[in-house]
């Protein structure tokens, strides 16, 4: 449709008129104005209705119009009006008639003739499944860099940042995922074969690394983690545009069920993940440098290594301190990375039936500049942009890490595995309580008070990490209080970055 066709008698655009159409309440307003008045109608803001009155001085009407093309904006117009009450006054008519066209062409509609969607059906239940498979992945992959760099092999500040941001950099590229999803369907599907390919891969990933064995390079496992994200990404962004089809279909009263049900199973993966390695990582292996489970192998010579071994276990026994379990070890027991790889594979294929199950309907693929001519309407919205751009800004902002902190906890704090891990799982924990009660609570507070209280919120919980910076009270169990109080807190600002702009997997590859 061309926004700027002209309608009979008028030099003003469809555009321009449907801006000028006045809201119900003003309309009624205006005519309960008329009757206690006894004046004409007094609408709150011009409205231009020229093209809505008959011409008669020229002999024109609206009816006998055959000046536009059969998929014109008067052929659409007339066959609304004709559908609509017959004694209704046919000024009414034609504003009814541009509202119902407005209703179609807008790119924000949600029908209430869709027919609402169940995500715990059978056929749906395979989204709920991907989004908690990501939070084992995400949880995973990141959780793990802890124990395994900074606690196992001593690594530096600067290596623990690089590493991090490397298993993290395609979520850079979610928006590249988000376009082949849209625009290059796989046999007619969009969604669900890449969501089934991106989880294929991810596993093939991840048995590469169980083969790699338990004594695995640091830089390897990083490399690894890092493709294997690159695959549940793909998947992931794939299930965005999936899980905003469903959320399009709820009805007004529970409007942002499927967000929150989708970000608490990625939350609660991210739980299970986390006391998988909490159980798992916290035994002497993991937690005592130099420590041999074999007593057959001798004690390592290495000088790195030794000094960073309990003074007090190497005194006593110098020449077999690596088979002594040290204080810094909760468990006596270690869950091998092999093992570790493998257990997430097992839910990977388990779930990979729910996805092929998936119902989505055959599309042809649509053409290329359409498509991006329609995300650039989309992307143009103030709903959708300014959202866009707290995002962006926000990311900047609160993403900003200080690369010794890791270090310093271990150093200043004692953080261990297990203090660590009971962190994390607190922050996922609360922040799914708190994704929970915005949703129950908050949903129709405007989204601009949300962002402002959670964002002074985390300020002052975050400054409080300067309690321990100047030695004024260094507990591990206070900066786990202050950690999660902040992400607590965020969850304020979590749902309006995620807002649903659209229903493209591209525009909603924008929350990163």
């Amino acid at each position: 449709m061309n926004p700027n066709f002209g309608l009979a008698g008028c030099d003003e655009s469809v555009n321009d008129i449907l801006e000028n159409i006045p809201s119900d309440s003003e309309r009624r307003a205006a005519t309960e104005g008329d009757t206690r008045r006894g004046g004409g109608y007094n609408f709150r803001r011009p409205a231009s209705f020229r093209i809505f009155r008959r011409q008669v001085d020229s002999g024109i009407s609206f009816e006998d119009d055959r000046s536009a093309d059969d998929g014109s904006v008067d052929t659409n117009l007339r066959t609304v009006m004709m559908s609509q009450s017959a004694g209704e006054d046919p000024e009414e008519r034609k504003i009814s008639a541009l509202d119902v066209q407005k209703m179609e062409g807008d790119i924000y509609n949600i029908s209430s003739h869709d027919e609402q969607i169940d995500p715990l059906s059978n056929d749906y239940v395979g989204i709920i499944a991907n989004y908690f498979s990501v939070g084992l992945m995400i949880g995973g992959s990141t959780s793990l860099l802890y124990p395994v760099l900074i606690v196992k092999a001593g690594a530096t500040a600067s290596l623990m940042t690089a590493s991090y941001a490397i298993v993290m950099v395609f979520w850079s590229y979610k928006i590249v995922f988000g376009f082949l999803s849209d625009c290059f369907p796989i046999f007619g599907y969009k969604r669900k074969p890449y969501i089934v390919i991106g989880w294929l891969f991810c596993a093939a990933v991840l048995i590469a690394l169980a083969r790699e064995g338990n004594d695995v390079d640091p830089r390897n496992l990083v490399v690894m983690f890092a493709l294997a994200n690159m695959g549940y990404v793909w998947a992931d962004v794939a299930s965005d545009g999936f899980m905003v089809w469903i959320a399009h279909r709820e009805p007004i009263e529970k409007r942002g069920k499927m967000q929150t049900l989708v970000y608490s199973m990625n939350k609660l993966g991210q739980i299970a993940i986390n006391l998988i390695i909490l159980l798992g990582f916290s035994g002497p292996e993991m937690n005592c440098p130099g420590y041999e489970p074999d007593p057959q192998v001798p004690c390592t010579n290495n000088i790195y290594v030794i000094k960073r071994v309990d003074p007090e276990l190497y005194a006593n026994n110098p020449y077999s301190w690596c088979y002594e379990m040290c204080n810094d070890a909760t468990f006596e027991w270690d869950l091998s990375i092999p093992e570790f790889a493998i257990s997430i594979c097992f839910v990977i294929f388990a779930s990979i039936p729910l996805y092929l199950r998936l119902k989505e309907d055959k599309v042809q693929a649509e053409p290329r500049m359409a498509f991006l001519a329609k995300f650039w309407s989309q992307l143009k919205r103030r709903a959708a942009w300014q959202v866009i751009l707290y995002g962006m800004i926000s990311h900047i902002t609160f993403g900003v890490m200080n690369a010794a902190k890791m270090p310093a906890n271990y150093v200043w704090l004692d953080l261990h595995t297990f203090q660590h891990q009971i962190m994390v799982i607190f922050e996922k924990f609360f922040f799914f309580v708190g994704l929970n009660m915005v949703r129950k609570y908050a949903l129709n507070v405007s989204w601009r008070k949300l962002v402002l209280v959670g964002s002074c919120l985390v300020l002052v919980f975050n400054s409080l990490y300067f309690i321990i910076i100047y030695d004024v009270w260094r507990s591990s169990w206070f900066y786990i209080f202050t950690d999660v109080s902040a992400l607590f807190m965020y969850t304020l600002n979590f749902l309006a970055s995620h807002a649903c702009m659209g229903k493209m997997s591209i525009l909603h590859s924008f929350d990163l």
